[in-house]
């Protein structure tokens, strides 16, 4: 015979069971965030910050004020190398797991989008912030009409130059590609060690080039253009800058040649350089700029026949699929872009904020270098794109090293480039 209490203790239990149930399909017992749930309920949020620099030393202070603002939101944030971090994300992503908010670069977006891994931001959720956007970032972020990420800056580059040194040898600033050559092989001066232009083996960089040239890495049916008469003269362009006219640093490029570059130019041994706003902090603690800042000229890229060109940087905050508190996830990206943290963030880092607003702000009129960038990026002429391109930047860098380095002729670093190309695919 069964105990008496029997039925009236299966009730309640089957009861709880049935709770419990509903409990965690609904998600009512579990965390908010990726990370879990903190004391106090707080919502935590998981963010993989790619930057460097000064942007990254006042994240702290920044992530501080929006927890003050938001006391039910907790914000981790992850420092990730910038090289490892759209793999990580990936792999993340597609195991269930990663950040709830992710620092990508705009070349990466698209992938994302195509691969399914980050959240659309719906039009009438973000609004305002699309009301106020830079419209090369709104570029950046749109695709099939849909919005997939909230940018926080755009950049791209220009022409850095001595302007003692520029004095000294009677050299105006260049204008376009003829110009450019003639006044790097007039700074360079042996006797003084110092050269003319320093040039950076970097993919990116040799934009300006490539497309001043009249290049394109594509064809409007989206294959490969690379390989072109076009793309051979800005090679051949810049080896004679190089192995001509005797106007660069006879240094190796194939290590570290960035930071070989922003010592030369900030040390006074190299008169011209292309970099973006990013460098401009550094450039100025260098012994030939920190003692005179008035020294340091930045000007639009010089014009080549087929016209002046910049690629254009924009970083952007994406939500990850999977995220469990993509409004929490949301507020923090929108807090990212509010007007004082563009502010903060451009003031710290002399960048381009991604919203109009900001750059009416007094502090922001008062830089001596916005608005060269700001003309820069209106410059740059229209060319073919393809959700491929943000692969294309390391190997042929590794390419123009090797041309450079006298190791491999440009018709035959271009044959070697298609080649490894279609091998990938």
């Amino acid at each position: 015979m069964p105990f008496k209490g029997a039925k009236r203790l299966a009730l309640p239990l089957a009861i709880s069971g049935l709770l419990l149930t509903v409990c965690l399909i609904v998600g009512c017992c579990s965390s908010g965030g990726q990370a879990g749930s903190g004391s106090g309920g707080r919502i935590h949020l998981e963010f993989w910050n790619t930057m460097e620099g000064a942007e990254a030393r006042i994240m702290p202070d920044l992530l501080r004020d929006f927890m003050t603002a938001n006391p039910d939101i907790e914000v981790n944030e992850v420092k990730v190398d910038f090289y490892k971090a759209r793999d990580k994300f990936i792999q993340g992503v597609n195991s269930g797991a990663g950040p709830d908010v992710m620092r990508a670069d705009r070349f990466w977006l698209q992938e994302f989008v195509a691969k399914q891994l980050v959240r659309e931001l719906g039009e009438a959720q973000i609004k305002e912030e699309l009301a106020d956007m830079v419209p090369i970032a709104r570029g950046v972020i749109t695709h099939n009409e849909k919005y997939w990420a909230i940018p926080i800056s755009v950049d791209c580059l220009g022409l850095f130059y001595n302007k003692k040194h520029l004095a000294e040898k009677g050299v105006s600033v260049p204008k376009n590609f003829d110009e450019f050559a003639a006044a790097a092989e007039k700074l360079t001066d042996a006797n003084l060690g110092r050269y003319g232009f320093f040039i950076y083996p970097n993919g990116w960089y040799f934009e300006p080039f490539l497309f001043g040239f009249g290049g394109q890495y594509f064809a409007p049916d989206g294959s490969l253009a690379i390989n072109s008469d076009e793309t051979r003269k800005a090679m051949q362009f810049l080896q004679h800058l190089k192995d001509g006219l005797k106007a660069v640093p006879p240094v190796s490029l194939r290590a570290n040649a960035y930071q070989t570059m922003m010592h030369s130019f900030g040390g006074g041994q190299v008169s011209m350089m292309f970099s973006g706003p990013w460098a401009i902090r550094s450039v100025l603690s260098g012994a030939a700029f920190k003692d005179d800042t008035d020294n340091l000229g930045i000007a639009e890229l010089p014009e080549g026949p087929h016209g002046s060109y910049s690629p254009t940087g924009c970083q952007t905050l994406v939500i990850n699929k999977n995220s469990r508190s993509s409004e929490a996830a949301l507020r923090f990206v929108k807090y990212m872009y509010s007007i004082e943290v563009q502010k903060q963030l451009s003031m710290v880092n002399f960048g381009l904020p991604a919203r109009r607003a900001v750059f009416a702000l007094p502090e922001l009129k008062r830089d001596p270098y916005l608005q060269t960038f700001i003309r820069q990026l209106q410059m740059s002429r229209k060319i073919i794109s393809s959700p491929r391109r943000g692969e294309i930047y390391a190997p042929l860098g590794d390419k123009l090293k090797a041309v450079l380095n006298g190791d491999i002729t440009p018709e035959y670093a271009l044959n070697d480039f298609v080649t490894e190309w279609n091998n990938r695919r």
